[in-house]
């Protein structure tokens, strides 16, 4: 098993309040010989090759979210590629910057080549400073030297001559980590909707076991549909770093995916919903990313901003009919539905099904009282309650029993968006989450 040794915190207090302050040479010394200190130790306590993984920030300011952000899905990378390679690893939080020291049972040359591998597999890896040291002590050499933040050149001229001031190189250090974040984000989007279809079973909607309650569509009309919303989401997400007030030319890029999306379904509403709700959370996460905030308070202002979804949908109808929140009360309210469930998804080992479950059975769902009214709602909310309180180990019998009835019903909710959003905030946590 992966042995993980943690020095402060790793999760969403990674950033912590003066974090972007400008930080002193003596501070950059004593941290170089601390992680030095630090390398020894773990060299002697392991004798294995060791990875040292810092951020390459120009400037007296070494952190900020966004360098945060990509030091951290950076280490993932890492983690998930050295798999069970990896022996043990130590995580400083300091002013200085993150920085992570990983033990690892692969040569030290197989490490040098992986994290060359992550240096060179995207843009912002010319910011990843991942130094391998030997047994020996002796750190790897590089077998070809970095290129310039700037201009692209070799940086080894432009630094002798100080071709480029500081302000530049600071310049397109943000242009960087930037659109490093909004890539990740819109990936982390659809990857969400992805995993929410295919989550099997879920009463009346798409999955593996079969198209529910709709009789226009199956898993592969959803997959479209996700992967055609990835350049909406990565535009959400870079108008929100962007400026904070971009509620409207958010909403003009709504309605290009909605487009989008029914150009890749043939006309089938397959992610209305997402479309609005994942484009206020994708904006605010940016602007939280750019400029701080609290990222429900950040999303509901957008809504309020803006102008309400449009009234033709079949939830809206039956929302405005039964006075329940709808997509816009929702966000408006700073998404507490799907706050719910992550906090399920939080606290009980990431069980989605189990998520989905307490969605339905809480919440006041538009769709399902459309398709059946206050009947079919207390329906499902009474079934899935009675599943909640029944055995874990029944949990998915009871699913696909309650499936089969709302498949005879009719009956199909837009649970599946909060639960998706709801895998969004898991994914997104070290962000947002104190």
């Amino acid at each position: 098993n992966t042995l993980r040794r943690e020095t402060g915190s790793e999760g969403a207090d990674i950033f912590r309040e003066g974090a972007m302050r400008e930080i002193t040479l003596q501070e950059v010394l004593d941290a170089r010989e601390a992680r030095v200190s630090r390398q020894k130790r773990l060299l002697a306590a392991y004798g294995r090759p060791l990875l040292s993984f810092t951020m390459n920030m120009a400037g007296p300011v070494k952190r900020s979210a966004l360098a945060d952000f990509a030091f951290r899905e950076g280490l993932a990378a890492l983690r998930g590629q050295l798999g069970a390679a990896l022996l043990h690893e130590e995580i400083t939080d300091a002013p200085a910057g993150l920085e992570a020291v990983l033990a690892c049972t692969l040569s030290a040359p197989a490490l040098k080549e992986l994290a060359m591998g992550l240096e060179t597999a995207q843009p912002v890896g010319r910011l990843y400073d991942l130094d391998v040291i030997g047994t020996d002590e002796g750190k790897l050499s590089r077998e070809t030297g970095r290129t310039c933040l700037v201009c692209g050149g070799p940086v080894g001229p432009c630094a002798r001559s100080r071709a480029h001031g500081l302000p530049a190189i600071q310049a397109a250090t943000s242009a960087l980590l930037e659109g490093f974040a909004a890539d990740r984000l819109a990936e982390l989007a659809v990857s969400a909707l992805l995993d929410e279809v295919e989550l099997t079973p879920k009463p009346g909607l798409v999955d593996r076991r079969n198209t529910g309650a709709h009789r226009d569509m199956d898993l592969p009309l959803f997959r479209r549909s996700a992967q055609s919303l990835r350049p909406y989401f990565r535009q959400a997400a870079a108008l929100g770093l962007e400026q904070a007030a971009c509620m409207a030319p958010l909403q003009q890029a709504g309605l290009a995916a909605e487009g989008a999306m029914l150009a890749a379904t043939g006309g089938v509403n397959t992610h209305k919903g997402a479309v609005y709700a994942f484009g206020l959370v994708l904006a605010a996460l940016g602007s939280v990313l750019a400029r701080g905030g609290e990222l429900f308070q950040t999303a509901a202002a957008l809504a309020a901003a803006g102008l309400p979804p449009g009234t033709d949908t079949h939830g809206g109808q039956a929302g405005r009919r039964y006075g329940v929140l709808g997509a816009r009360g929702e966000a408006m309210a700073g998404f507490p539905a799907a706050r719910m469930a992550w906090r399920v998804l939080a606290e009980q080992g990431d069980d989605a099904l189990l998520a989905l479950l307490t969605l339905l059975a809480e919440v006041a769902d538009t769709n399902l009282l459309h398709r059946g009214g206050p009947e079919g709602l207390g329906f499902v909310q009474e079934r899935a309650r009675a599943i909640l309180d029944g055995p874990a180990e029944a949990r998915r019998a009871g699913l696909e029993e309650l499936d089969n009835v709302c498949i005879a019903r009719n009956l199909s909710g837009g649970c599946a968006d909060l639960l998706a959003l709801a895998l969004l905030l898991r994914r997104t946590e070290g962000i947002w989450h104190s």
